[in-house]
């Protein structure tokens, strides 16, 4: 394995040392001075690697969305091929759980909701898995609705977690999960069938298997 360079291993501890105050403190309450304190990196430096607060957003997201991808293949050996859809359901059904169920976390992604930090990563990948449930379903839905569909269920999903987040929807995690996806997928037309049977599939893969290291923060 090649060895990391003095850049990427200062790199590396400005954003491990972000995510540690992030989940300590929250989001709002950290300044970029404190990372800069706290991974003993002066603020030019700091701000070289992670211009702004927000640019850390991007990254934690994708590499809490790729430890997802990861858990899920290697677990997924041996079972039945799934379609899109059904990947889906799976990765939201873990996605959630760690986001709502650690208090810290949950304060966390409450906060980041308030903005559009998270907007541009979750859009352009929301795009890409849509555009799955429309091929493996054979499904007419035209390109301007398309787009009107993926800002309708992002706006959505947003909502629906801040009221979870503030307890104004008061259910177990998993069942907001499948709540979060089946509505997704009725408003796209997946058939009622499929919905059902995959939302049941996937709740036991997701209680029969382990995800606990899977970690959004720390």
């Amino acid at each position: 394995m090649r060895k990391m360079t003095k850049g990427e291993l200062t790199k590396e501890r400005i954003f491990l040392s972000a995510k540690e105050l992030f989940y300590n403190q929250g989001y709002n309450a950290t300044t970029i001075q404190q990372i800069a304190d706290h991974s003993a990196t002066t603020l030019g430096s700091m701000t070289y690697h992670f211009a702004t607060k927000d640019t850390f957003i991007a990254k934690i997201f994708e590499d809490y969305l790729n430890s997802i991808t990861k858990s899920l293949r290697e677990k997924l050996v041996g079972y039945k091929p799934i379609n899109s859809f059904e990947n889906h359901f799976y990765l939201t059904m873990v996605w959630y759980n760690y986001l709502l169920t650690d208090p810290n976390v949950n304060n966390f992604y409450h906060e980041i909701s308030q903005n559009e930090s998270l907007y541009p990563f979750l859009h352009l990948r929301m795009s890409d898995i849509y555009h799955g449930f429309v091929r493996d379903f054979n499904l007419r839905i035209r390109a301007i609705e398309f787009d009107a569909l993926l800002i309708a269920d992002f706006g959505a999903r947003r909502d629906l977690t801040r009221a979870f987040c503030e307890k104004k929807i008061k259910m177990p995690v998993e069942d907001f999960s499948i709540l979060i996806i089946t509505n997704t997928a009725r408003c796209f037309g997946i058939p009622e069938k499929s919905i059902y049977r995959v939302s049941y599939e996937a709740l036991l893969f997701f209680r029969n298997h382990d995800f606990s290291e899977i970690k959004l923060l720390i």
